[in-house]
């Protein structure tokens, strides 16, 4: 599936939790397949979000037009950007970018993910976390959350010295769930680890896998977590239970 297939599969997770409850309360694989945004419970909304990230993912309209129709239907519900209350204002310009680049980003890893057939892996068995976007103000403590991810999981299939793991190393998903006391990170094993963040993958070829000491030249890499999207009826009554509210509730908002 491409990135905006993917976009178009996920379910919708209306909420009236905050960031930090959201991250605190529900299972990390509810919140990577479904489309959500704190304190945000229309699922009308989050639908048109669904749909406008999916045709910014295809191509079809650009970062403009997205931030356009999102902005529109929240003028709709009664918000603008002059509200104030920064980020979390709903019609943010600043909230709408995160955004719309976040579900694309997450996207297309997902999409990459799913092309890690076992020749991908053969050729090509590790990633190298690197600056994909420039950013005016980029994160300077990468060293840092490398270093923390990379201790919570004894190096496994990782190097410390350099930003450089096997697809299936386990740091991936530590650096995701934001080892280290780092509360920016979205729990995904994949990019974008943080929000607003220009940090991507690039592939690492098997004769520089096997100079670094990562592989043997004759080892395998199995694939890496690509989860799916679609949610299990357990997952949904685990997060029902989280939010305090019925199954049935829950299962509305998805729909």
């Amino acid at each position: 599936m491409n990135a905006a297939e993917i976009e178009r599969i996920k379910d919708l997770l209306p909420t009236a939790m905050g960031s930090e409850e959201i991250r605190r309360n529900v299972a990390a694989d509810i919140l990577r397949r479904s489309v959500f945004s704190a304190r945000m419970e229309s699922a009308r909304y989050l639908a048109l979000v669904r749909e406008t990230c999916a045709e910014f993912a295809a191509g079809t309209i650009n970062r403009a037009q997205a931030m356009e129709r999102l902005m529109d239907e929240l003028a709709r519900m009664g918000h603008s950007p002059t509200d104030g209350g920064g980020l979390s204002n709903p019609a943010s310009i600043k909230r709408l970018d995160l955004i719309v680049k976040t579900q694309r980003g997450m996207a297309a890893s997902v999409a990459r993910l799913n092309t890690q057939t076992e020749g991908v892996l053969h050729q090509f068995p590790a990633w190298e976390l690197t600056r994909v976007s420039g950013r005016s103000m980029p994160r300077s403590d990468w060293p840092a959350r490398w270093a923390a991810a990379g201790s919570s999981c004894g190096f496994e299939g990782a190097l410390q010295d350099r930003f450089i793991a096997l697809k299936n190393s386990p740091i991936w998903q530590a650096l995701g769930d934001g080892e280290g006391g780092y509360r920016d990170t979205l729990l995904n094993p994949y990019p974008p680890f943080a929000y607003g963040s220009g940090m991507g993958w690039v592939a690492v070829a098997r004769d520089q896998c096997v100079a670094l000491g990562l592989i043997d030249a004759d080892e395998e890499v199995g694939r890496p977590d690509g989860a799916s999207l679609s949610p299990t009826e357990r997952e949904l009554a685990d997060a029902a239970e989280r939010f305090g509210l019925t199954e049935e509730s829950l299962m509305e908002g998805l729909e």
